[in-house]
């Protein structure tokens, strides 16, 4: 079956936690567009309905990577990059959907484990994949990397602990490697931050809150991997949704 939207017809993306919320949305929206998608997650299962409900759409078969970012081996991660190259030949896109919060309350409360499974899955796992898939990346048409961030990145607000940090380094190391690829233009990098969506990391927070799907956003992950991305090397999309409507806030992530 032809995809409705053909937007990304040859292209490959990896989506982190493509299990979860956002990361299923993510998926699901990139393989109706035509392209054909690397599923990464910590739980089989969740990956597994995920590539279910692609390919009752008629998406291409995606391509399973059951793995979890906080423990994986470089020896896994590269395991990661041979397969998609062997098997797919090139990877266009990565986005980073991957996201942990078990923890709200004062940093002096904060054990070791909870610091360091918190950054190690929002934080340390996207830098050590992105290094191993770089290669990969940059050697495709009009490559692209998004990072799903978060508002607390910014606000630093008391109790947000281990998640806002690791959020806040994430941004930086957008940052970075935007500046980085700048001049050589083989891949573009982007921030992404949701706003208000109501995903299971979201009710964590506001269990009450009212919000808008994550299926909102779906038409915002197929915009960043097009090879004609209105989006530039670099913006922060800020996506303040609404149950109507998505107003953007665009930023380079620079200033």
């Amino acid at each position: 079956m032809s995809p409705a939207n053909p937007a990304l017809h040859g292209r490959t993306v990896l989506i982190t936690g493509a299990g979860g919320d956002l990361g299923a949305v993510a998926a699901e929206a990139c393989a109706g567009a035509g392209a054909t998608v690397i599923l990464l997650g910590r739980t089989l299962g969740r990956l597994e309905a995920t590539y279910d409900r692609i390919v009752r759409q008629g998406g291409s078969e995606p391509l399973l990577a059951p793995l979890d970012l906080a423990t994986a081996t470089l020896e896994e991660l590269s395991a990661i990059a041979g397969s998609i190259e062997s098997r797919l030949g090139a990877l266009h896109g990565l986005i980073h959907c991957a996201a942990h919060m078990d923890y709200l309350g004062p940093l002096r409360d904060v054990g070791d484990a909870q610091w360091r499974d918190t950054l190690d899955v929002n934080l340390t796992g996207a830098f050590r994949l992105t290094r191993t898939l770089l290669p990969l990346l940059t050697r495709s048409e009009a490559a692209a990397a998004v990072f799903v961030s978060d508002s607390e990145a910014e606000r630093r607000r008391s109790y947000w602990g281990p998640y806002a940090v690791a959020k806040a380094g994430l941004e930086a190391f957008a940052r970075i490697l935007a500046d980085e690829y700048e001049s050589a233009g083989t891949l573009r990098v982007n921030l992404l931050t949701p706003g208000a969506i109501r995903t299971r990391l979201r009710r964590k927070a506001f269990p009450t809150e009212t919000a808008p799907e994550p299926g909102a956003l779906a038409a915002r992950f197929v915009d960043l991997m097009r090879s004609d991305s209105p989006y530039a090397n670099g913006e922060r999309i800020a996506a303040a949704v609404t149950p109507s409507v998505i107003e953007e806030e665009i930023q380079h992530v620079r200033t």
